[in-house]
């Protein structure tokens, strides 16, 4: 099987001043091939989503208070770039969940959100 070089690294998907962090998860349904979007400076190409090139979690959805066809901005972000926030208490190959059930702190320097992001 193929395996991806995306899956598990974060972004940060900002729409108008919030910004939301999770982590990539599988590409498609519709376009798995269009890597000159995902890593250069093209648009998404048109699908039967709408025109979808991203399309994110509820719970990404719901903090940023996005429509069916709202647009963001997205880009790859390092994992000690990310904030502690709601997106760090969920997920099993969450690096957050990973340390706090092994008692380790010393891989994640926390950092403040940004004034930006809203704590729920």
């Amino acid at each position: 099987p193929a395996i991806s070089t995306c899956k598990g690294h974060w972004l940060a998907i900002r729409k108008g001043p919030k910004t939301a962090y999770a982590q990539w998860e599988d590409a498609g349904p519709f376009r798995t091939d269009h890597w000159q979007y995902v890593f250069g400076n093209e648009r998404p190409k048109t699908n039967m989503n709408q025109g979808a090139g991203l399309d994110v979690s509820p719970a990404v959805r719901d903090y940023l208070g996005m429509r069916p066809t709202d647009v963001t901005d997205w880009k790859f972000v390092e994992f000690k770039d990310v904030p502690v926030g709601p997106w760090s208490k969920l997920g099993d190959n969450n690096p957050f969940v990973m340390n706090s059930r092994h008692g380790t702190s010393a891989l994640v320097e926390g950092k403040q959100a940004p004034s930006n992001v809203l704590p729920r």
